[in-house]
């Protein structure tokens, strides 16, 4: 691993997976895996396509748009950076044990990650029950 980061809470480094660790996986597989973790999946979809539906209609939607808005910093700071038990989120240089390549990983740490899953799940639900925000006219 190059710069290998450490836990906030013990200081633990993050080879070792301590407690604090809720997640630990590849850029490419963290919205999919936090959604998964929660078992958030139909709270998930209905958010997305509700938000969707929203910038469709507002004019605002475009395909690179969609693509960027559900990439893991953009997941972090919407769902996870206010709920209680977030401890941090940090990006690793790793191998892959499974086929040696290297590739970015993102580190989720929490306080109680069994917790945690299940206030995202609660967030996620939160924001898919939220009216959708008022457009301002000026």
């Amino acid at each position: 691993m190059i710069q290998q980061k450490n836990c906030p809470f013990c200081h633990t480094p993050s080879s070792k997976a301590c407690l604090h660790l809720a997640l630990a996986v590849e850029a490419r597989d963290f919205v999919r895996t936090c959604v998964a973790r929660c078992e958030g999946e139909r709270e998930w979809a209905a958010l997305r396509q509700q938000r969707r539906e929203q910038r469709l209609l507002s004019g605002e939607w475009s395909p690179e748009q969609e693509d960027f808005t559900w990439l893991e910093n953009a997941f972090c700071e919407s769902f996870l950076r206010q709920l209680r038990l977030f401890g941090g989120m940090e990006h690793e240089w790793r191998l892959d044990p499974s086929n040696g390549r290297g590739g970015f990983w993102v580190l989720l740490w929490s306080k109680d990650p069994r917790r945690l899953w299940w206030e995202l799940k609660d967030e996620l639900d939160r924001q898919r029950s939220a009216p959708p925000p008022a457009k301002s006219f000026k």
